[in-house]
């Protein structure tokens, strides 16, 4: 008698985060024996995706909207879904789908529900009254349906973990940290063949919430200082992010010669190869996979003391920590680096040790394979007492 292959499925925002995020998880539980289907708003990757034996359903997913009707629509074509679909375990990434599969809850109780909590941004940082009552909502939802059975929740640093501990959001026993979504350590290496191009790079969305603000005051500090350092802004506007810069502003930058900026590539690692200090100065990270594969690359790291960026750089190690919003320290820990190139490259070499050890695809992927297989083996058990 042949084992039953289990359904599992993936809510996610977009085939391009699944893709950059999710992929090396979701191949790993089929070469394990799982169905894999992937629902989320469908661009231009449907085929790439559908051609390594996953299904894709699209619903039209808006990351920005606040509009109750529609966002009441988008939960109800979901829904449609897994009452065709009839997965046996869903992933949730991110607020959004969590919040749209714990509603979901009311419907498929026996489903098993790993939550993917990866970063409290936008709603966790702002301090606007109405962001505050938005926020307070979301906190006694998670409340209510995290304390529901058959419900598992993932995060990405300990700091996130502990506020939810201590907002009482979830209890510690459904609970573990899997530090970010890995990186391919086989493709992103360092290179000495590569001439250097970049000083600086700063891979990332634009958003003003990854300290794009400081570190233009700080090339502006390095500038009146004399120093011709090239700062390269690697990544496009997030139109569905209320923090994005736009591209005029950007433009603007430029223009100014406060950095040289190139819209988000599908291939990052040319770029990377030819930069040699990663900086990324956030406010607030989940776990940041571009300084994941900085760090792959060889690169020492400037970043701030925050969740999610302390885990992959750290202070004196493989790179400089400074605090978030500081403009100042930021300029002086990029001279630092950019004066002292041998100091540099020592951080750099830790940086990739550091990623090989802790971070690589293969151990995150086979993490969360463990935590797949265990929460489908209660089903099974479940299954044969029924």
């Amino acid at each position: 008698m042949s084992m039953r292959k289990y359904k599992l499925l993936y809510l996610v925002s977009e085939d391009r985060y699944f893709l950059s995020h999710k992929l090396p998880h979701a191949l790993i539980a089929i070469k394990n024996g799982f169905d894999v289907i992937l629902v989320c708003k469908v661009s231009k990757y449907r085929k790439k995706i559908e051609s390594l034996g996953i299904k894709v359903e699209n619903i039209n997913f808006d990351r920005r909207s606040l509009n109750f009707f529609k966002e009441i629509n988008i939960w109800i074509n979901y829904i449609k879904v897994l009452i065709i679909s009839k997965p046996d375990l869903i992933q949730s990434i991110a607020l959004k789908p969590i919040l749209y599969t714990c509603l979901g809850s009311l419907f498929f109780r026996k489903i098993k529900k790993i939550y993917a909590v990866v970063g409290l941004g936008y709603l966790f940082i702002n301090k606007s009254i109405k962001v505050k009552i938005i926020r307070k909502i979301i906190i006694l939802v998670l409340r209510l349906f995290f304390s529901r059975k058959n419900n598992f929740v993932v995060f990405q640093n300990n700091d996130d973990l502990e506020y939810f501990l201590k907002e009482k959001i979830v209890q510690k026993e459904i609970t573990t940290i899997i530090k970010g979504s890995g990186v391919n350590i086989n493709h992103f290496t360092p290179s000495e063949k590569v001439k250097k191009k970049y000083d600086v790079i700063m891979h990332c969305r634009m958003l003003y919430d990854k300290g794009i603000t400081e570190l233009i005051n700080a090339s502006k500090i390095l500038k009146n200082k004399g120093l011709k350092i090239k700062i390269l802004f690697l990544g496009s506007p997030d139109i569905n992010n209320r923090a994005s810069v736009s591209e005029k502003q950007l433009k603007i930058w430029k223009k100014e010669k406060l950095i040289e900026w190139i819209t988000e590539r599908e291939n990052v690692l040319p770029y990377l190869r030819m930069s040699k200090i990663a900086v990324l100065p956030s406010y607030k990270e989940g776990l940041p996979k571009s300084l994941l594969e900085a760090a792959s690359c060889g690169l020492p790291i400037i970043s701030t003391n925050v969740p999610g960026c302390k885990e992959i750089c750290k202070h004196d190690y493989n790179g400089l920590l400074i605090n978030a919003k500081d403009s100042n320290s930021l300029a002086k820990s990029i001279e630092n680096l950019y004066i002292n190139n041998e100091k540099a490259k020592k951080m750099g070499i830790k940086s990739r040790n550091l990623v090989k050890q802790n971070f690589s695809d293969e151990i995150i992927s086979n993490k969360f394979l463990k935590l797949y297989l265990k929460l489908t083996q209660q089903l099974s058990h479940k299954n044969e007492k029924e």
